[in-house]
């Protein structure tokens, strides 16, 4: 036992990285539909055309956004394609969720980012 003690991972040449490095930064923001729901109930569909036309998107310029419903209510899927739609010029990322599920969706593409040895 008078080897020599020798560090395989130092000379392994790994690279070490800390995640929060590679997490994209930039507010966060929650989008709730029921500020545009008739009665917290159901989307008036002529309404809401009308509130997508006339509101400033470019609020959202460089933020993160989710869209979601915070009560019980009737949405067609239709009414989160159209702020999708809206949102996309202008929002760095957009999801359908909350904010948990805003910072799950970063968390994935951390993981499934290509890797240097993938090319």
């Amino acid at each position: 036992m008078s080897e020599e003690i020798v560090n395989r991972v130092v000379n392994s040449g790994l690279i070490t990285f800390n995640l929060e490095d590679l997490f994209p930064e930039g507010e966060r923001v929650l989008y709730d539909i029921k500020d545009n729901l008739w009665q917290e109930i159901a989307l008036k569909e002529k309404d809401f055309r009308e509130f997508v036309k006339a509101h400033d998107w470019s609020i959202y310029q460089d933020k993160y956004v989710a869209i979601h419903c915070s009560v019980d209510a009737i949405v067609p899927t239709w009414a989160y394609m159209l702020l999708t739609t809206k949102l996309t010029p202008f929002a760095k990322k957009v999801v359908f969720g909350n904010l948990q599920e805003l910072e799950n969706v970063h968390i994935c593409l951390l993981y499934t980012s290509p890797s240097p040895r993938d090319s």
